[in-house]
């Protein structure tokens, strides 16, 4: 189930009611949520990814080396050249909650789960990111979240595609590949996809942190020998980067 959302109708055919959270930091900081707003959904920012942080990761890989259709004609044939060539991914990790699959079934509602979402999506519009498209990775925070997202956004005049599913035979690379395809939102460059991995302070932290993001200081050292392993070519580009610019 694929959902790229931009009216209010669906929602309101489906019941959809907002929750506090929204309702909260739309009256009291609307003006700061748009001023990030604009610098996001530009052609030359950034995919980012939110969700358990190994299912980002994973995902971040698949990004980085997919090659299903021609990137002059968006035909379904390999043409030798990543998909996402030009590309940054960020993988956005909130350690907090992970595994979700573990705190849901210890009883923990619904509610939890959509702000944990409204928190990764606040940050994943941090200034610093400049991010164009939402991925949602887990299915358990898209079929609780995915929506709250995209009330968010549409509030505070965001212009950036949210694309969840709960089915995880579900393919956001092909998904993302089309939407970014209709919205000529691919930066052109010539050069291979690159990879960041950044964290958010425990349980979200300040909810309108100003840039504070950081790379890999709050990622595990276990975790990142983990990702050297499961996702080599994210987990290559994200040091080249750091070691190239001195942050990214």
């Amino acid at each position: 189930m694929l959902a790229l959302l931009f009216s209010c109708s669906t929602r309101v055919e489906t019941g959809y009611e907002a929750i506090g959270l929204v309702n909260r930091i739309v009256v009291d900081s609307l003006d700061l949520l748009r001023e990030r707003a604009s610098f996001s959904g530009k052609p030359s920012g950034t995919i980012v990814l939110i969700g358990e942080p190994m299912r980002c990761v994973s995902m971040s890989e698949k990004f980085m080396e997919v090659d299903e259709f021609d990137n002059v004609d968006a035909r379904v044939l390999q043409d030798g050249l990543p998909d996402f060539a030009g590309e940054t991914i960020v993988s956005l990790l909130d350690f907090s909650l992970a595994p979700y699959d573990s705190v849901f079934s210890v009883g923990t509602d619904t509610l939890f789960f959509r702000e944990a979402a409204i928190r990764n999506a606040v940050a994943a519009i941090d200034t610093s990111i400049g991010c164009k498209m939402l991925v949602i990775c887990s299915p358990l925070l898209s079929e609780r979240g995915g929506e709250d997202i995209e009330d968010l956004f549409g509030r505070i005049d965001c212009d950036v595609p949210v694309v969840y599913s709960s089915d995880t035979a579900f393919s956001f690379t092909a998904a993302c590949y089309k939407v970014m395809r209709d919205r000529n939102a691919f930066t052109h460059d010539i050069a291979f996809p690159k990879a960041r991995l950044m964290s958010i302070p425990e349980g979200g932290g300040d909810l309108y942190p100003a840039s504070r993001l950081y790379d890999d200081n709050l990622v595990p050292d276990q975790f990142a020998d983990t990702v050297g392993v499961f996702a080599p070519k994210t987990y290559i580009s994200h040091v080249q980067n750091k070691h190239n610019t001195g942050r990214d």
